[in-house]
């Protein structure tokens, strides 16, 4: 079993996905600043595990705190807009310390520290356990939009599926988002191999995603992440599924950069093309695509590679770390309620009734 992310004892455990596939190193902290560190630099990556890591990334600052009830309030409003401040795109960031607001908000008058700490740890708990649960709910609703919409193709051979960054155990703490789906249609025998998209400039396709079809025992290979529209008019791919980091209310969807022009190379050669996301992973309070904040990201993830230059410092970057996919090319987004088809604009509200 890959153990992503672990909390026991006050103690935050986690796989540093940097070093991943070469080295596999787990690491225990205490302390919130270096979870929020974790985060920032992406040991600890992919929106439903960064959400997941943020709810336990406020439970050590809470343990940490040694002042008097009367100056908690200060101190709790800090650790929130640290932890906010650490990535800006993952919505599912934002949904676990809105988490810890409410509860913040509701009790914090008529309880004592003692028992507002209590009921945000187990918050932190349940949200972890919610996004494995999550995960279950996604792989088998996403198998059921498989079958119905590549039934002829089913009825002659398995498929080949394009995937792109990670969106496995290492994104989620569970079977992962569309690499959970991925995973359960190869168990049923639905799939021939994957194809997983090297995802540049920090590889997470080609370190991790393969990593865990390794370790899954699953057939894939790795490709370019400019080769899929290739390989697509050579008719080798049959459908694409990637996770995703916000859902705007009309299902634009911000995913790792490179999404994008997948996307469009499926709609081009009329394949499907689905994102699967928890619903925390949705934002309806955002029209549309333009209103998601988009993460720029420090210049040298492009000009070196792993620690060696592949360009001079001075060269001009724009690194952009998520791209938006319009809704129109996406084929349908798989929840962990519901699989929705088109109508975007409706269908993903009434996931919050």
């Amino acid at each position: 079993m890959i153990d992503a992310i672990s909390f026991e004892n006050g103690t935050l455990g986690y796989l540093d996905q940097r070093f991943l596939p070469l080295k596999e190193e787990y690491v225990k902290t205490v302390s919130h600043r270096e979870a929020i560190e974790a985060i920032k630099t992406l040991a600890v990556r992919g929106a439903p595990l960064i959400g997941v890591a943020a709810g336990y990334t406020v439970i050590l600052g809470l343990n940490s705190y040694s002042g008097s009830k009367e100056d908690f309030p200060a101190y709790f409003n800090r650790l929130i807009a640290d932890v906010e401040a650490s990535r800006p795109t993952a919505v599912n960031l934002f949904f676990a310390t809105a988490r810890m607001k409410e509860i913040f908000e509701r009790r914090f008058e008529s309880s004592s520290l003692e028992e507002l700490f209590r009921d945000m740890r187990e918050a932190a708990r349940k949200i972890h356990d919610n996004e494995i649960e999550n995960c279950e709910n996604m792989a088998r609703l996403g198998v059921e939009l498989i079958r119905e919409d590549l039934a002829e193709t089913l009825e002659t051979r398995k498929l080949t599926v394009l995937t792109h960054c990670n969106t496995g155990t290492l994104a989620t703490g569970g079977s992962g988002t569309a690499l959970g789906v991925i995973k359960q249609a190869w168990r049923e025998g639905l799939i021939e191999k994957v194809i997983t998209a090297e995802s540049r400039p920090l590889l997470q396709g080609l370190r991790l995603t393969a990593w865990e079809l390794e370790k899954e025992n699953i057939p894939f290979f790795s490709i370019s992440d400019s080769s899929s529209a290739f390989l697509m008019q050579k008719g080798m791919i049959d459908f694409g599924i990637v996770g995703a980091d916000r859902i705007a209310a009309n299902g634009d969807t911000a995913n790792k950069i490179g999404t994008c022009a997948h996307a469009i190379s499926a709609y081009h050669h009329n394949l499907p093309f689905y994102i699967a996301a928890p619903v925390s992973t949705i934002d309806i309070t955002i029209g549309d695509g333009t209103e998601i904040p988009i993460e720029e990201r420090d210049a040298d993830e492009l000009r070196t590679i792993f620690g060696t230059r592949v360009a001079t410092p001075t060269t001009p970057v724009i690194n952009y770390a998520f791209d938006v996919t319009p809704g129109t090319f996406i084929r349908g987004i798989v929840t962990d309620k519901k699989a929705v088809v088109g109508n975007y604009e409706e269908e993903l509200k009434k996931l919050f009734c």
